[in-house]
């Protein structure tokens, strides 16, 4: 059942106990009050509906205090995420006019080349929390993907044509496809000590010029910072994605 279903249900749940123990506790309050004497059965099945009436008042309350606080909390990170992806940018983008010739550069341009890819790759980084950005180059004579640029640490340094995870990103190279999963390990996690797999979200874009293919740009995440319900990169995650990857490509084509 997905998150959204589940709180449908709750909510239904809530509602309909509200009404059934809101009329309950109207209906016997009607009849006790026409009896001579009290009726203390009536009378406390009355006390009971009533005060189940007020608890499931209460729960509703405390729900949508969560839900309001979950919320404000979504707003305040996507706004940490976009300062960061710009403050990314920003010297990504001075690397890019660095080896356009548009300002002076005194580091060769393999360096400054460098530099650009490193940045995008801490850029990649803050598209959502916990995420670890990656930029492979691709050798076409070879299919071979390197590690070129990575943040944080930890991502496998290369992958060949047998190597899980080739696939995709060999497509997303060659053919400009985005490749987004949420169900599996992360090819680009360095193998574990034995035990059950983890799951992980994973977003792979193209780094190509026309028909040169580059390389890819990718992120993964074992979502353990994520917010409750929240298990892959959303659409605007992977809009910010493509467009470090075209800065990228504006800066590393010859």
């Amino acid at each position: 059942m997905t998150p959204e279903r589940k709180n449908k249900v709750i909510e239904a749940a809530l509602t309909t106990l509200a009404i059934i123990f809101g009329s309950v506790a109207f209906a016997l309050s009607v009849v006790a009050g026409q009896t001579p004497s009290i009726n203390w059965p009536l009378l406390i099945a009355g006390i009971i509906s009533t005060a189940i009436t007020l608890v499931v008042a209460a729960v509703e309350k405390v729900r949508a205090n969560k839900l309001r606080a979950a919320t404000e909390q979504l707003a305040r990170d996507s706004e940490a995420r976009y300062e960061l992806l710009v403050s990314g940018l920003t010297p990504s983008a001075k690397h890019v006019a660095a080896i356009a010739g548009l300002t002076a550069a005194s580091a060769p341009l393999e360096t400054q080349r460098g530099r650009l890819d490193q940045s995008v790759a801490v850029s990649a980084s803050g598209v959502a929390p916990g995420s670890r950005g990656m930029f492979y180059r691709y050798d076409q004579a070879t299919a071979v993907f390197t590690l070129a640029a990575e943040w944080p640490g930890g991502a496998r340094q290369q992958f060949g044509p047998n190597d899980p995870g080739h696939f995709p990103m060999k497509r997303a190279a060659e053919d400009g496809f985005v490749f987004e999963a949420d169900d599996r390990p992360s090819p680009f996690k360095q193998p574990a000590a034995p035990g059950p797999p983890q799951e992980h979200a994973v977003v792979i874009v193209p780094v190509r010029v026309g028909t040169l293919a580059i390389g890819v740009l990718a992120v993964d995440s074992d979502r353990s910072s994520w917010p409750t319900g929240v298990t892959a990169y959303s659409s605007r995650d992977i809009r910010q994605l493509l467009l470090l990857a075209d800065l990228l490509t504006a800066g590393l084509t010859p």
